[in-house]
């Protein structure tokens, strides 16, 4: 992930999570919708320049608002494909859903992550090193992000991060362990204290009144 690509995707991420990775679609997916268009707006160029058949027919702003109208499309579909990524935070990871008009964001968090996988289509794909990347959450639902470059590499990155996650909250729940049991420790201890002072007032009561008891008699004779 590059300084650019950080700053552009950061504005999806809560202030609390930090971005690790962003991850795109194979990049062949946009160079078919490219050379598809291309071929579109380049063939009745041509045609229309070395054709005076359609010259005569066809007026040459016809022309010119075609290629505006290809031109915006190729720009929209460069866009389309640079912004359908996954974002890999140090909990969770977001799926970003662009369009022009809105934009969908869903996310799900390691802990609820059951397991994940790679899946190929085709035979082609084995050259282009482009799989699809499911993630199968806890409830039975999936995230999939179609056609990625080198999946197994971002595979490796979210098991390591949901890992260490684990470990982080192992640890929390070992100090919260240890701090019940210093608190537990603390109150059997006033417990103690306080029922051995009340004991101690006790026996001196009850040996002040055995003395006083004792001195009512009257061969006692008081030696303090």
């Amino acid at each position: 992930m590059n300084n650019f690509e950080e700053k552009f995707f950061i504005k999806y991420v809560p202030e609390w999570q930090e971005l690790f990775a962003v991850i795109h679609k194979h990049f062949s997916v946009i160079f078919l919708r490219l050379f598809f268009w291309l071929s579109l707006a380049i063939l009745p160029s041509f045609m229309f320049y070395y054709s005076e058949n359609i010259k005569e027919l066809i007026p040459f702003y016809f022309l010119e608002i075609y290629l505006i109208i290809i031109y915006i499309k190729i720009i929209y579909d460069i866009f389309d494909w640079y912004n359908d990524v996954w974002m890999i935070t140090n909990s969770w990871i977001i799926d970003l859903k662009w369009s022009l008009f809105k934009k969908k964001i869903d996310s799900v968090d390691f802990t609820n992550i059951e397991w994940l996988w790679v899946e190929q289509n085709w035979i082609i794909d084995t050259i282009l090193k482009k799989w699809d990347l499911v993630i199968h959450k806890i409830w039975d639902d999936q995230f999939v992000l179609e056609d990625v470059f080198k999946p197994f590499k971002w595979v490796d990155l979210i098991e390591e991060i949901s890992d260490s996650q684990e470990e982080d909250e192992d640890e929390v729940n070992i100090t919260e362990e240890r701090f019940n049991m210093l608190i537990n420790t603390l109150w059997w201890l006033m417990e103690w204290f306080t029922n051995k002072e009340k004991d101690s007032i006790k026996e001196k009561e009850d040996s002040s009144e055995k003395i006083e008891k004792i001195k009512e008699k009257y061969w006692t004779i008081d030696l303090r």
